[in-house]
């Protein structure tokens, strides 16, 4: 014979958390802007200009290449592109590893990390890695909206 019960967990504490995924850019912050043209959008995609990923390949092409679009950074050259991206990664690693996240993705030019913490070390997470440049995010909570950059 089964035997049911009926818990009433009405006040019981909860322990409240979020789940933060957040993409950001290693190419470094005077590249953000090129990096968010043609980013998240509701409008139907056209086919009549190059697409993201060949914006975002030639922008790598042209950190690497040390020539910024409008040429108004200072040049540098490909091992110098490179320590920086390496610096900008592993600053954003131990950033992560700080607040208990882990980077999930690493691509050429953006990583991307997740944190899964109280709502107060999320808002301070954002907060610390918003000048890395923040590509794209989304996260869970009572109290959060789901925001594209």
């Amino acid at each position: 014979m089964p035997v049911w019960a009926v818990l009433d967990y009405t006040d019981t504490i909860t322990i409240a958390r979020e789940l933060l995924l957040v993409k950001l850019s290693i190419l470094g912050p005077e590249y953000l802007e090129d990096q968010l043209q043609g980013g998240p959008s509701h409008e139907p995609s056209r086919s009549d200009g190059p697409s993201k990923l060949e914006r975002q390949t030639a922008l790598a092409h042209n950190l690497e290449n040390s020539t910024h679009p409008d040429q108004q950074y200072p040049l540098l050259t490909p091992s110098q592109a490179l320590r920086n991206r390496h610096q900008l990664l592993h600053s954003i690693s131990v950033l992560a590893a700080q607040f208990g996240a882990k980077i999930v993705d690493v691509s050429h030019n953006s990583v991307i990390v997740e944190l899964t913490a109280k709502t107060s070390r999320v808002e301070a997470f954002l907060s610390l890695v918003k000048p890395f440049g923040v590509l794209e995010s989304a996260r869970t909570g009572e109290n959060s909206l789901f925001s594209a950059c």
